[in-house]
């Protein structure tokens, strides 16, 4: 696995791993969208087969398509569920990706996973909360409430099951304590399981799971989580299976087992789909950073590059060249961070066009300009380019005062006066000497 990218017709140096330069075979198109005639050809053949007949469409409608899913044997069948069912992605980069739940479970809506910050200045905060045995990233009941409150102004989604799936989910009623509503799943679970429905059963654990998850019990959905992994492997349940392993790979995670965590990904990769090995290469990746090995986080995000280049995914090829550039930042690669930095900011600004002014996108793309200007600022700060380096950290500061940020703000102000003093302070040296001199 090599490092060598061409982005824009820019190619990319390779990044050394295991004491030797490798090249890879990872392609960043253009983010304009433009794309070869063989890649052309390719695509359109392949959207082509997935494009329904309207006989079809007649007598089984979107839904009936969607149980082709099991028809694992049949290649149109599986384009056409990709077609139909397929991923969406937001901006961010450090940050957990979540499989997608099947659209037939009927699952609460789960809260937004938030980026972390691996190799920051929170990073000693962080390690603080560690103490103790406690999770890493336990959630406090302010942070739930905004998360709960940003997760409910996202859009509708624009695929239609899952836009409808969302509608179904917003109109639920049920208990509004958590402890309730796991009274209730435990009961269901149980019930289900005496009558011998499997089925039954494991979405319930799944969704015991979620609703933990919301409320940042980590280590207690574990154990739900594979209570759900191990219904699914008696009924040879795969895509259950694959999902479980995603919820678990990044709960351990969360709970501070990076070598389980690990593990479960892994295992997430041997099943999943295209999508899936993106996501699994995505949060192997984040964990391998995590624990300091940035030459094998670089070689899994690097794989999630090409899975997102197979799919044609705009909203993927940001966030994961945006990770690659943090990876290749650790590794002292500062051309290759720079430039994947430059293609994330650039291809974020692209989907903020698309995504529209609703204050979900504004926030989301807020936060994304902040972070990927303040570490272009690093970068440049490291590489020397201090002009350069004073620029991003400015632009930083405005971004994150527009949105009422002043812990970032703050952040960035810092560095940004570091800048400017390192700008100057060879000529201050070279003044004092002088007078020194006199």
């Amino acid at each position: 696995f090599g490092s060598t990218c061409v982005l824009g017709g820019r190619v990319l140096p390779g990044i050394a791993v295991g004491g030797g330069l490798r090249r890879m075979s990872t392609t960043l198109p253009e983010i304009s969208g433009s794309r070869s005639s063989v890649e052309a050809k390719s695509l359109r053949s392949k959207s082509s087969s997935a494009i329904l007949q309207p006989t079809t469409q007649a007598r089984f409608g979107y839904l009936g398509q969607l149980s082709l899913r099991e028809a694992q044997g049949n290649s149109d069948a599986l384009r056409t569920v990709s077609a139909l069912d397929g991923a969406s992605f937001l901006p961010h980069v450090m940050t957990m990706q979540r499989a997608s739940t099947p659209w037939q479970y009927n699952t609460p809506t789960r809260l937004l996973e938030e980026p972390l910050n691996l190799g920051g200045e929170a990073e000693e905060d962080d390690d603080e909360g560690t103490r103790g045995g406690k999770s890493k990233h336990q959630a406090s009941t302010t942070d739930i409430a905004s998360r709960k409150n940003l997760t409910a102004s996202q859009p509708l989604p624009a695929n239609y099951v899952r836009r409808i799936r969302r509608r179904a989910q917003d109109s639920r009623k049920g208990p509004v304590d958590y402890r309730q509503q796991l009274a209730d799943l435990k009961l269901l679970a149980d019930s289900a399981s005496r009558s011998g429905n499997i089925y039954q059963a494991l979405q319930a654990y799944h969704k015991m799971g979620v609703v933990l998850d919301n409320q940042g019990m980590h280590q207690e959905a574990v154990q739900k989580y594979k209570q759900f992994l191990s219904l699914c492997i008696t009924s040879k349940n795969t895509q259950g299976e694959a999902l479980a392993y995603n919820c678990l790979g990044i709960n351990t995670f969360k709970c501070g087992q990076m070598d389980e965590s690990i593990q479960y990904h892994n295992k997430h990769l041997e099943l999943a789909d295209g999508t899936g090995r993106l996501i699994a290469h995505t949060n192997l990746g984040i964990v391998f950073q995590a624990m300091g090995l940035a030459e094998h986080a670089a070689i899994h995000h690097q794989h999630a590059i090409e899975y997102a280049n197979r799919m044609g995914a705009k909203d993927a090829q940001c966030f994961t060249v945006g990770n690659l550039g943090i990876a290749s930042a650790a590794q002292g690669d500062l051309q290759t961070s720079r430039i994947c930095l430059q293609y994330h900011l650039n291809a974020a600004q692209k989907q903020r066009q698309v995504a529209g002014d609703s204050k979900f996108a504004q926030h989301t793309f807020k936060s994304v300009s902040n972070l990927a200007f303040h570490r272009l600022g690093q970068v440049n700060t490291t590489d020397g380019r201090l002009d350069e380096a004073a620029s991003h950290f400015e632009k930083a500061m405005e971004v994150a005062k527009s949105k009422n940020d002043q812990h970032s703000e703050e952040q960035s102000g810092a560095m940004l006066g570091i800048a400017r003093g390192l700008q100057n302070f060879e000529q201050h040296c070279q003044a004092l000497l002088s007078d020194g001199g006199s």
